[in-house]
């Protein structure tokens, strides 16, 4: 079984939202493999729904490690219970560098939503020009408790995010052996995920996490079709 999850980023409306989500459904129907995986889809938090659908599953891309509070403009665990939502998105690469969460906050928020027995998706990876990239994954994993048992590591290099361009099978395949060998025991790729791809990359991982080319169910559907 694979784990194939899409990120739909802060795209979408909650109407285009509930489209997407009701053609997602309909075409995993029909799709025989979709069965053997593990498909979640994050969207957007103005637009998460209840957690209904049947052959798929509604992530959270974010949430604060509270129940409830004065905390403007974020959802906290009362609002994913409400919703009946049981996985959650942390330490993104874009809200690493672009809202300031360090390794501080993100192990804050595991330990949260770890205690909730949320199923995490933790997101790590790299940009261009460091020096050692184990030295750099071990890092981030160094406050992470990786005994979990819901824990899943999404590796995704920064430079590869949105340009197109992703690391050769063998650098991948290298990197989910360090991650392995640093203790990780599901690992998924991420980057610059798509048709071309996605199957010789789910060869070799656990699954992957696709951004821009999940954006369309129809084609998210597609992808998943060639995952065996």
């Amino acid at each position: 079984m694979k784990t194939i999850a899409a990120n739909l980023k802060a795209n979408h409306t909650p109407q285009s939202t509930l489209a997407y989500l009701s053609l997602l459904q309909t075409e995993l129907q029909s799709l025989q493999n979709a069965k053997k995986h593990n498909i979640i889809v994050f969207p957007n938090q103005a637009s998460l729904t209840d957690n209904i659908y049947t052959h798929f599953e509604i992530g959270a891309q974010n949430a604060y490690p509270i129940q409830n509070g004065a905390f403007t403009g974020e959802i906290g665990q009362e609002v994913l219970n409400a919703l009946k939502i049981k996985h959650i998105m942390l330490g993104h690469s874009e809200r690493r560098q672009i809202l300031g969460e360090n390794n501080a906050k993100i192990k804050e928020k595991f330990e949260f939503f770890m205690q909730e027995n949320m199923r995490i998706m933790l997101c790590i990876g790299e940009d261009s020009g460091v020096p050692c990239v184990r030295d750099f994954l071990e890092s981030q994993l160094q406050y992470i408790d990786l005994s979990y048992p819901l824990l899943t590591i999404a590796y995704e290099p920064i430079w590869a995010i949105g340009s197109g361009k992703t690391p050769s099978l063998k650098e991948i395949a290298n990197i989910m052996q360090i991650l392995k060998d640093l203790g990780v025991k599901k690992a998924l790729y991420g980057g610059s995920v798509n048709k071309d791809n996605i199957a010789s990359i789910c060869s070799i991982s656990d699954g992957v996490l696709i951004g821009g080319a999940s954006l369309c169910a129809k084609n998210f559907s597609q992808m998943i079709a060639l995952v065996e």
